[in-house]
């Protein structure tokens, strides 16, 4: 019991050193939430708003039909955000914009197009593409099947309200007017029902991996991966501020007084680790906070699973300073190599996102590399939390990797660290 209140003490007393030191505060803070923020927001608008996507394709439209459906098929390819559509009124001048390179394509409505829909006639909308942007021209060919299956859906309803009304004879020497308004208040009924199970659908497709869990997409996946890799590199820049600070205790002769006193040497080591390990937990929580509300980083539902993975990977970073203390002469080379190896972990673990997943997840001999660092390790439990929306259970062999890295570390460590 007394070993745990020196090790506190001693902790207290790091703490305060560390809230004046207003340097490595910024470093391990406002860095990282710098460039954090710039990447992030470069990708979200490269991206875009989600809800405000980017034109992609130019076409004409032609529109000859006078009717309703004529005018529901322009109308709706004016509102979709992925086509700027210039209105022209003859088949030759849409064709004309199409050969000079102006649009990728030209749809045309026909004339009689609303008519054969209220008569049940089979009728086409051309759609005359251009060669030299096959792409792009695929892209407008999909879009008009969509438009069209929809008033498609319109007219088979409506042929089938108004046979159904002629056949039962509900209506039988009613006006036009009354059997007119009869048929077009079921249609709204019925389209109105449709309307309501496209915005609530019966069947639901969800993203999932191959293990069966539900998969974050988007801009909301890479952020589950960016702000978390930067998080972590970030995380271990404690490790050459942890070395520093016990090797110049060391070299002020602060420790030979402690190792003096009447307390256990392990209550030095240890207090000095988890004031660090605190610290790599605010930064955690402060980093992952701004994230989550500045750019909708998605924290998964498994807060226990956040907090048991912080204090793992904190472990590692404070148990990787001690031996950086073990290892270095003077306080000024402890900082030297705890900035470095923070670099060069990171680089290897994947901690400055290149792609749209983690590391570990590359395979080859870039993957396996990965793996021999912490960073990786936790990154891809992170991830796993955040865009994949996994439980503690499912990333419990991440925290066991990294428990033992940190025990081994902390071991080696303690037996090759002095105190004078």
């Amino acid at each position: 019991m007394n070993t745990v209140f020196y090790a506190l003490s001693v902790a207290w007393k790091e703490i305060q050193l560390i809230a004046k030191d207003r340097g490595s505060l910024a470093l391990i803070f406002l860095l990282p939430l710098l460039i954090g923020s710039l990447t992030g927001g470069i990708n979200a608008q490269l991206w875009g708003d989600e809800d405000d996507a980017a034109i992609l394709v130019d076409i004409s439209l032609v529109n000859d039909d006078e009717g309703l459906f004529g005018e529901r098929i322009a109308d709706t390819l004016q509102e979709i955000d992925e086509l700027e559509v210039r209105l022209v009124d003859t088949v030759g001048e849409a064709e004309d914009l199409v050969n000079g390179g102006d649009v990728v394509a030209a749809v045309v409505i026909p004339s009689r197009f609303t008519d054969d829909i209220n008569a049940y006639t089979p009728v086409e909308i051309e759609v005359v593409v251009d060669p030299a942007q096959p792409q792009s021209a695929g892209i407008v060919t999909g879009i008009m099947n969509q438009v069209v299956a929809e008033v498609t859906v319109w007219g088979e309803v409506q042929y089938g309200v108004r046979t159904i009304l002629e056949q039962s004879g509900a209506l039988e020497g009613a006006s036009p007017a009354v059997q007119q308004a009869t048929g077009a208040q079921i249609m709204g009924v019925i389209m109105t029902r449709l309307n309501e199970m496209r915005q609530d659908p019966a069947i639901v497709v969800t993203s999932e991996d191959l293990e069966g869990t539900t998969v974050e997409g988007g801009i909301l996946s890479f952020m589950a991966y960016l702000f978390p890799g930067f998080t972590v590199m970030f995380m271990f820049f404690i490790v050459g501020m942890a070395a520093e600070s016990l090797l110049e205790e060391r070299e002020s002769g602060t420790l030979r007084r402690l190792a003096a006193a009447p307390l256990p040497r392990g209550a030095v080591v240890a207090g000095k680790m988890v004031a660090y390990l605190l610290l790599v937990c605010l930064q955690v929580a402060v980093l992952f906070a701004i994230a989550h509300f500045a750019f909708d980083m998605p924290l998964g539902s498994s807060p226990v699973g956040l907090i048991a993975l912080t204090v793992v990977t904190g472990f590692v970073a404070t148990a990787l300073g001690m031996l950086v203390a073990a290892i270095a002469t003077t306080a000024k080379q402890a900082g030297n190599i705890g900035t470095i190896l923070g670099l060069v972990l990171a680089g290897i673990g994947g901690s400055m996102p290149m792609t749209g997943k983690p590391l570990t997840r590359a395979g080859g001999a870039l993957g396996t590399i990965a793996k021999l660092t912490p960073h990786a390790h936790a990154i891809e439990g992170y991830y796993s939390l955040m865009a994949e929306d996994a439980t503690l259970i499912q990333i419990l062999p991440e925290i066991g990797i990294l428990l033992g890295m940190g025990v081994f570390l902390f071991a080696i460590a303690t037996w090759g660290f002095k105190f004078e």
